[in-house]
């Protein structure tokens, strides 16, 4: 007889998957790694180049990780699906139970303890019906707490399956995202590619065209703040509604590899986000500037906050307000941009983003410190 091999039980599959995400993790932490240190050289086209590669490569491992995670949530989805479907099936089983235990404890009542006590044969066949009085009871006790306990479990579970709704949507739009990306740095390695046509020196020199222009705005920025911002000495809510509903940072607060990459402090943070998201306004305010950079220069909104904080929004492809405006918590102000070779976006980015400041007292803060959702 031919053995038959055994079939790979859901535990298993579901393991499986499990092991590959954290092996594809590991491998995208090892790309990060590489990219940060190609970030760390002088910047010029071959480098350029470099990053783009390897930043291309992290991609593509973050979207097979990302596939993964779709499928590992999938399998978790439907084990929680079945255990919820156990204690459904429990808890009806258990309703049962109860409802023929306290069936019988009326009929015991409606008989009465005088009555048992007469018509009882023997002292002890009262003792027998008195303790089956007693179990009844005791039996319903355990049925109300053990019906109680299911419930709570199917509450919970339900909110675990809630919750991994949620993380479903967030990792569909991160792959969205990185999708987006992915095709956005094939695209400029093209066109970086047809830039070595230029000699180092020319290449050089528009890097330092567009360095100069930035460290220009970040100025403006600053003096716009620093001159309409009040100062708060006793502060309140500090607290800022995240813009745009992604998460994934792409430039943390004062960055040490974008300093080493283009020798500008980064005073914000980069989150990534499709071109042309809606930005929504954190908290009550006045808006203090809107720019309009045009074709090749950068474009940006300047919000000043009643709780005394101000936010910058740079690379934006669109804008829903104009300067002097008061605009309320949740409204659109602008929308995301970043995408090379894009009105507002500016020469020196290199993906569809939100750079987001947030200032207090007249200085650049991490944003970090003050996003909730």
């Amino acid at each position: 007889m031919v053995a038959v091999a055994a079939l790979p039980t859901y535990a298993d599959v579901l393991e499986d998957k499990q092991l590959e995400l954290k092996a594809l993790q590991q491998k995208i932490e090892e790309q990060e790694a590489a990219l940060s240190k190609v970030r760390k050289q002088r910047l010029t086209l071959d480098t350029q180049v470099k990053i783009i590669d390897q930043q291309v490569e992290a991609a593509k491992l973050t979207l097979q990780a990302l596939e993964s995670e779709i499928e590992v949530i999938g399998l978790e989805k439907s084990r929680t699906n079945r255990e919820l479907v156990d204690l459904e099936e429990q808890a009806l089983s258990q309703k049962l139970i109860l409802q023929k235990a306290i069936r019988a404890a009326y009929l015991a009542r409606r008989e009465g303890l005088l009555e048992i006590l007469l018509t009882s044969s023997s002292m002890a066949d009262l003792m027998t019906r008195i303790e089956y009085l007693d179990r009844v009871q005791n039996h319903i006790s355990v049925g109300i707490k053990t019906l109680t306990e299911l419930k709570r479990n199917l509450a919970d579970k339900k909110g675990v399956l809630e919750d991994k709704d949620k993380h479903l949507e967030q990792v569909r739009q991160s792959k969205e995202i990185e999708q987006q990306s992915l095709q956005i740095q094939v695209d400029t390695k093209s066109g970086i590619i047809k830039d070595l046509q230029l000699s180092e020196s020319e290449y050089q020199k528009r890097l330092a065209e567009s360095k100069a222009q930035q460290q220009a705005v970040a100025n403006e920025v600053a003096a716009i703040i620093r001159g309409s911002g009040k100062k708060i000495l006793n502060p309140g809510d500090l607290k800022l509604r995240w813009p745009i509903p992604y998460r994934k940072i792409t430039a943390t607060f004062h960055d040490p590899d974008y300093a080493k990459t283009f020798g500008l402090a980064h005073n914000a943070i980069d989150i990534a986000a499709p071109q042309g998201t809606p930005i929504k306004n954190p908290y009550n305010g006045t808006v203090a500037k809107v720019v309009d950079g045009g074709a090749k220069g950068l474009s940006y909104i300047i919000i000043n906050h009643d709780n005394g904080l101000s936010t910058v929004y740079l690379h934006l492809s669109g804008f829903a307000v104009s300067t002097g405006a008061y605009v309320i918590e949740g409204q659109t102000i602008g929308y995301t941009g970043g995408t090379p070779g894009t009105p507002g976006a500016g020469w020196l980015t290199t993906g569809p983003h939100l750079h987001l400041e947030v200032w207090f007292n007249g200085q650049p803060t991490n944003p970090l410190a003050y996003l909730v959702d």
